[in-house]
């Protein structure tokens, strides 16, 4: 890299902090070099004492913050992000309860000329036992979630906030019955309302990262012993392992080896967005939606807990990828 290269990569990273302030920056960077070069240094053991583009502006951006143009123009791109996610979450998870949750079962006798009794199980789903109306009730979370999405600019943060909590209140009264579903639009709403609150203010910096790294991992811990026996089986395709064992004994409970996969890759992400890379958040944000919809398709006795673990890795991974500033 030469030096105006250097210098050009600098100035893009520094787009976001006042026009002044980067002037600055710029200038005094250049009298660092010229003054290194003056002792003989070569343009990379000049570098190398710098640091890299993304260090210099995030130094920058810690020291002087953003002008308040770049901070509402970034709240907007991410709290849009945050809202559409949701509406889509709310959508598709509408869409399985009404048309593929198995709702009521009916088992019917059948008594054959020999005597010999037959039972046959019919399962109908939402839509089947209650009419088509039940998918407008199935859509009321996404509905909601775009209410903010249409009225005016400076509404926004306040009728997120009103629209989370309404959601929230929906989900705890209706927790018994398909409201508990629609736990991850609820998560994704109020992760819509700090991260627009957040960049319009100071930001995020190296304690959000780390309380990221946290929160992901966090729920890692009490499915571990579990992950392999059922989990893993049941909704990643990891094989059942069962141990030589006499009547009485059952499964053995452990990781296998696609489930070792998962963990490690979520251990690994979350120590990434800890250092502050971009992708790391969507990498995340990719495995928890992965998760969540194999949790709807699943039918697995523990689908629910993928879901709400599916939603938390993809709003923890959305809330890091959109606002995160290095771009490496």
């Amino acid at each position: 890299m030469t030096r105006d290269d250097y210098l050009r990569s600098v100035e893009r990273m520094l787009r976001g902090i006042d026009p002044a302030h980067r002037t600055d920056v710029l200038e005094d960077l250049r009298g660092h070099f010229a003054d290194a070069e003056e002792t003989g240094r070569s343009v990379e053991e000049i570098i190398r004492g710098l640091g890299t583009p993304e260090q210099i502006a995030e130094r920058a951006v810690e020291e002087f913050g953003v002008s308040p143009e770049m901070s509402d123009a970034r709240a907007e791109r991410a709290w849009r992000v945050m809202q559409i996610a949701a509406v889509i979450v709310g959508a598709a998870i509408g869409l399985f309860v009404a048309f593929t949750t198995p709702a009521y079962s009916t088992t019917t006798e059948t008594v054959s000329s020999d005597g010999t009794n037959t039972y046959s199980t019919t399962t109908r789903t939402l839509i089947d036992a209650m009419g088509f109306w039940i998918v407008a009730i199935a859509l009321v979370a996404p509905i909601v979630a775009t209410v903010p999405l249409v009225v005016s600019r400076a509404a926004r943060t306040a009728t997120t906030t009103v629209c989370a909590a309404l959601l929230t209140a929906m989900t705890i009264v209706s927790g018994f019955t398909i409201g508990r579903l629609f736990v991850p639009v609820v998560v994704l709403l109020w992760a819509a309302v700090i991260v627009r609150v957040r960049l319009r203010g100071t930001g995020f910096g190296l304690g959000w990262r780390v309380a990221g790294c946290v929160l992901t991992v966090l729920p890692m811990l009490p499915i571990l012993p579990t992950f392999g026996a059922f989990g893993g089986s049941a909704l990643f395709g990891a094989r059942r392992r069962y141990a030589d064992y006499t009547e009485g004994s059952g499964p053995s409970v452990g990781l296998d080896s696609l489930g070792w996969v998962i963990v490690v890759a979520v251990f690994a992400v979350a120590a990434l967005i800890v250092i502050g890379y971009r992708w790391a958040g969507w990498a995340l944000a990719a495995i928890g939606l992965a998760a969540l919809l194999t949790g709807l398709i699943s039918g697995s006795l523990l689908s629910l807990m993928f879901i709400w673990l599916g939603g938390w890795w993809l709003t923890i991974g959305l809330a890091h990828a959109v606002t995160a500033s290095r771009r490496a």
